[in-house]
C-alpha cells in the first residue's frame, strides 16, 4: 500500500523550473563515474577509468609509515643527538631540518606552524631520512653534520631551508 501511495505523491508533485533543473544537474552527476576523457599520443580521443589507475600506485601503509617514523627515525634521532636542557636549540635545528626533508620542502610560518605532518610522511621520505640518520650514526657525526647532510639533501631536491 505504501507503494501505491508513493507513485501517487510522485504523480501529483509539481516541479517549479528550478526543481527540473536541479533535478538534471543530479542526473548529469550519474552519467559519468571514475572516467575521464583525455587525449592520447596519437591524438585520439580516449576514455580513462580513474579507478583502474589508482589500483596500480603503491599507497602507503598507515604501520609502515609508524614503524619508520617513531621506531626508526624518530628513535636514531633521540638516541643519536645530545641529550639535556642545554643541548634543546642543537636538537631543535637538526630536527627542523629533517622535517622539511620529510614533509617535501613544508616550512614553519612566523606562528610556528608547519602545515604538515612529518608522521604522515610518504614512505620514501621517511625512508630517505633514516638513511641519512644511519650513515651520519655509521660515521660518528657531529650535530652540525647531520645538520650539513639533511640541508644538502633538502638542497638537491629544491625544498630550501627553515628560516
Amino acid at each position: 500500500m505504501s507503494n501505491e501511495k508513493n507513485n501517487t505523491d510522485k504523480a501529483e508533485r509539481k516541479l517549479s523550473q528550478e526543481d527540473i533543473e536541479r533535478l538534471e544537474i543530479l542526473q548529469k552527476s550519474e552519467e559519468v563515474k571514475g572516467e575521464q576523457l583525455s587525449i592520447n599520443v596519437d591524438s585520439e580521443l580516449v576514455v580513462e577509468n580513474q579507478a583502474e589507475q589508482l589500483l596500480g600506485q603503491k599507497i602507503d601503509d598507515p604501520v609502515q609509515k609508524f614503524q619508520l617514523y617513531y621506531q626508526g627515525l624518530s628513535k636514531l634521532l633521540k638516541d643519536s643527538l645530545p641529550k639535556g636542557k642545554s643541548f634543546e636549540d642543537v636538537r631543535r635545528i637538526v630536527y627542523d631540518e629533517k622535517n622539511i626533508l620529510i614533509n617535501r620542502g613544508a616550512k614553519k610560518d612566523e606562528k610556528g606552524i608547519r602545515g604538515s605532518d612529518g608522521r604522515m610522511a610518504y614512505v620514501e621520505d621517511l625512508e630517505e631520512a633514516i638513511k641519512i640518520v644511519a650513515d651520519w650514526t655509521i660515521n660518528k657525526g657531529t650535530p652540525a653534520e647531520l645538520f650539513i647532510a639533511f640541508w644538502d639533501k633538502n638542497e638537491e631536491l629544491g625544498y630550501g631551508h627553515q628560516d
